[in-house]
């Protein structure tokens, strides 16, 4: 278990299977590159200067494994340095100039949430990535967090003048979050087809009380049954996240 400390940043871009905590949650993440080594999956965690805002993103540039792992790096610094900006909005128009300079390599989907616990407020915003899904401690099934309007904002890197919303939502203890890369609920079988978001919350759903932990090795290792061992399909990146 790694322990975020005040002011600290946790993440990357490299094959990881570890559990985070910070103040007011604690987590859990496997990323695997399809290569096996870098890739352009992003995962990011942090704990602000005052103690009160731990960040999670989970982000996808175009491409897949070592072939895009530079500019995944590029803007996984980009990231970092905003790690005590409270306002999402902010961040991804930011971000999205940052990918913008770089060109249509840089096209990245990114999910971003947000728990102050002065609060107890979850802020969140999406990029065109798949919306993070939630469950409630009193619900019994998931479901997705998905923005006001309806829509997710756009992909970071396509449109230089593109506006960012940031929303949100009051979480309790015991409330949990699932973010995911849609290497995930893309993975492929050759009969069955891709593993799709609907299988993915069927499978939570019939775990409502395991750990985070627990949790995301059920979903890899269903993912492995499904395609018959392979994760070489893209890069797959899942984050369990339980509000303590």
């Amino acid at each position: 278990m790694y322990h975020l400390s005040c002011g600290e940043i946790w993440g990357g871009i490299r094959n990881c299977d570890d559990n985070i905590a910070s103040a007011g949650l604690t987590a859990s993440l496997y990323s695997h590159a399809s290569d096996g080594g870098k890739g352009g999956d992003i995962y990011y965690l942090s704990l602000c200067d005052s103690n009160a805002l731990t960040r999670m993103i989970l982000a996808d540039v175009v491409g897949h494994g070592e072939d895009v792992s530079q500019i995944s790096q590029i803007i996984y610094q980009a990231i970092k340095s905003h790690m005590n900006d409270g306002e999402g909005d902010k961040l991804l128009a930011e971000l999205n100039q940052t990918a913008v300079k770089i060109g249509l390599d840089a096209m990245t989907t990114l999910v971003m949430a947000t728990f102050y616990k002065v609060d107890g407020n979850l802020y969140f915003a999406n990029a065109g990535h798949p919306p993070a899904l939630i469950k409630s401690k009193n619900e019994s099934s998931w479901r997705e967090l998905k923005p006001v309007k309806g829509v997710n904002d756009p992909v970071l890197g396509v449109m230089p003048q593109a506006i960012y919303s940031q929303n949100a939502m009051r979480v309790n203890s015991g409330d949990c979050l699932f973010l995911y890369s849609d290497g995930l609920i893309e993975a492929h079988h050759a009969k069955k087809g891709l593993f799709t978001k609907s299988r993915l919350i069927n499978l939570l759903n019939q775990h409502p009380k395991a750990p985070t932990a627990k949790l995301k090795h059920i979903v890899i290792d269903e993912i492995r049954r499904f395609t018959g061992g392979s994760l070489e399909h893209d890069d797959v990146t899942a984050m369990v996240v339980k509000i303590n």
